[in-house]
């Protein structure tokens, strides 16, 4: 399916010969080597002619989650697939259908409660005040408590309605997908992951294997984002409504306001949920993505030199901090790369120093590494500048150019579901010297 010059397998990422399955358990006494600072070697299982696929322990991504977190991963759990084998046709069509039926139950709700919360203002002006003329404000107070209160609950409902709309869709998409969730570490990074998506949650300020990912983020900017994601949801909509109010009280449809109240919330609410919905499908489709990478190039990278593993882990590590975020699907890659390539413990990032050694990769060791740095470009939550810098610099070394348009349409066919091979992410460039692919 050609992109724009890019050619992208038809076959969705979900249609493989087999969806990876899920770790084996431990058995009662067993233990899980754990690197230093939290970070944690991560346990595999066997996939029938697919890559392994390698979890991480919860402890790697979300060291302490809260109630909401740990209640809406184990919901995933119990709801996912039973051991992530079964082949179903048509994966990708119901992912978007339960998408697309997501955003318009959650318009639906906010058609709703903008209806109830709209009527009761339109007959409290009408019926109670005779349209609010000669009504003093200590006549009008009771009467207002008692609607802000009643908008206030018809509000909190629609806020916890959206929220496990969001649960449901994901437990689906997850479902449809064959992302095992089920048992074993399943549970922890994929499930939180998840979790964490449909709760709007930031990701966690960890370090991965050593690597701090938003070291090149400020202190001040971290606090703030903190503090707008945990605004965001109730905040938002609540500041939105008062700026329409706001706005609407110096113009002619200060009377109409009520009416539109149906309209304008479920447009919000549609907007959330399909913020929601994008970033966890992201989520879902990302570890395949992942797999996919370490099958094509990295089956037998216990065998590369010393100084290649160190490029290609310092070249990992380095665009996870330009990324300037822990995402998951970042998680997995650099957990995924560290076993196929038999490191364990912390990673000592030095890219500055690292870099001198390209020049002497071979043709396979540099296709290996672009492709790696193209696809760590577009499993995150978004394709950062920096990110993209880093790969232009690398891609200029070895002689290559880097088309960028072809890198954005890379991340919109793995939204898409379609499988990302690695001939997709090799024609996200083109080489001077064809050898050299």
């Amino acid at each position: 399916m050609p992109l724009r010059g890019l050619r992208i397998a038809a076959t969705p990422i979900m249609a493989m010969s087999a969806a990876p399955r899920l770790p084996v358990e431990h058995e009662p006494g067993a233990t899980v080597s754990r690197a230093p600072h939290g970070s944690s070697r991560a346990r595999t299982a066997p996939c029938a002619g697919h890559a392994e696929m390698t979890v991480p322990a919860t402890e790697t991504y979300s060291p302490d989650p809260n109630i909401l977190e740990r209640s809406f991963a184990a919901h995933l759990a119990r709801h996912s697939v039973a051991t992530g084998t079964e082949d179903r046709p048509g994966r990708v069509r119901r992912i978007s259908r339960v998408t697309r039926w997501c955003i318009g139950l959650s318009a639906l709700a906010g058609i709703v409660s903008g209806g109830l919360i709209g009527g009761g203002e339109i007959w409290m002006r009408q019926g109670l005040f005779d349209g609010m003329e000669d009504v003093g404000w200590r006549e009008a107070l009771p009467y207002w408590t008692a609607f802000y209160a009643f908008a206030g609950v018809v509000s909190a409902v629609e806020i916890v309605l959206l929220y496990a709309l969001a649960l449901s869709g994901i437990a689906r998409v997850a479902w449809h997908a064959g992302l095992p969730l089920a048992r074993g570490d399943g549970r922890g990074l994929l499930a939180h992951g998840l979790a964490r998506a449909g709760l709007e949650f930031p990701n966690p300020q960890v370090t991965v294997h050593g690597i701090d990912p938003y070291a090149h983020v400020s202190k001040w900017k971290l606090a703030a984002l903190n503090l707008a994601y945990k605004l965001k949801v109730g905040v938002s909509s609540f500041i939105l409504r008062v700026f329409l109010r706001r706005v609407a009280a110096r113009m002619a449809i200060r009377g109409m306001v009520p009416l539109l109240a149906g309209p304008l919330y479920a447009v919000w609410n549609a907007f959330i949920v399909w913020r929601i919905m994008t970033e966890a499908r992201l989520r879902t489709l990302g570890p395949f993505a992942v797999d996919n990478l370490i099958a094509a190039h990295f089956r037998d990278a216990g065998t590369l030199g010393d100084t290649e593993k160190d490029v290609i882990l310092h070249a990992a590590g380095e665009m996870l901090t330009r990324g300037r975020d822990a995402h998951p699907n970042q998680v997995y890659l650099m957990t995924r790369l560290c076993d196929a390539l038999e490191r364990g413990g912390d990673i000592a990032l030095d890219w500055n120093a690292t870099r001198r050694h390209l020049p002497g990769l071979d043709a396979a060791g540099r296709t290996r590494l672009l492709d790696l740095m193209t696809l760590s470009c577009v499993i995150g939550a978004r394709i950062h500048r920096e990110q993209t810098a880093l790969l232009r610099g690398v891609c200029r070394d070895f002689g290559a150019t880097l088309h960028e348009d072809r890198v954005r349409d890379l991340r919109k066919a793995l939204r898409r579901g379609h499988q990302l091979t690695a001939r997709d992410l090799s024609g996200a460039r083109s080489d001077a010297d064809p050898a050299a692919a």
